[in-house]
């Protein structure tokens, strides 16, 4: 009788693990921009002649991953096991870098990587830390990035941006936490704009 009752309460506990399981939904979460470029901060006055390609984010391995990355204490972190990135970070930042860029008129033509025309610059984007900062009650969305623009016939810099920045959230939620990320991205990349347009002397040949 014992043994029957035990097997009993052992298919209840599998039982209720599983359903336990199934009610679990995953969240995907998405870093993302639409094309409005009715707040650019700088106008649209000439263009930089030549090709300008897109390289591969770089991205550490920590948070190249599509778990989202909590930082809960200085050399600790940990990975959401049911809220996740709906696609890998390097693919879709390369893809806010594209709309961006396409939108914002700054070179004569812009590609993604492997296009067929060897670029006259190169785009080049570092991502070192892509984390939610766990505080006592408070979420933090981190973002560390650098942004540079490479001459391709020498391999020289022309023109570079790094930022670091951390914003608060209004609420422990990783939607909010995707929205920041977001954001911050095209924020920073809002400034690498203006940086251009202020060093166009940097850039040969140029379009009237």
């Amino acid at each position: 009788m014992k043994s029957i009752l035990s097997t009993a309460l052992g298919l209840m506990i599998l039982l209720s693990g599983c359903l336990s399981e199934k009610a679990a939904i995953n969240r995907h979460y998405t870093i993302e921009w639409t094309d409005d470029r009715k707040e650019a901060e700088a106008p649209v006055t000439r263009l930089i002649g030549g090709l300008c390609e897109i390289e591969q984010v770089e991205i550490s391995p920590l948070y190249e991953k599509t778990q989202i990355v909590n930082r809960s204490d200085s050399h600790e972190i940990t990975y959401y096991k049911y809220h996740q990135w709906a696609i890998r970070p390097s693919v879709a930042v390369m893809e806010v870098l594209r709309t961006y860029l396409e939108g914002a008129g700054l070179f004569e033509s812009v590609s993604a990587r492997y296009s067929r025309d060897i670029p006259d610059y190169r785009f080049s984007t570092t991502i070192r830390q892509l984390e939610v900062i766990e505080t006592k009650n408070q979420f933090q969305a981190h973002l560390h990035l650098e942004f540079r623009i490479i001459n391709n016939a020498d391999g020289n810099t022309l023109v570079e941006h790094r930022a670091d920045r951390t914003e608060s959230l209004a609420k422990r939620e990783l939607n909010l936490f995707a929205t920041a990320i977001s954001e911050m991205l095209v924020s920073e990349l809002r400034t690498f704009e203006v940086l251009i347009r202020n060093q166009t002397s940097e850039f040969v040949p140029e379009i009237p």
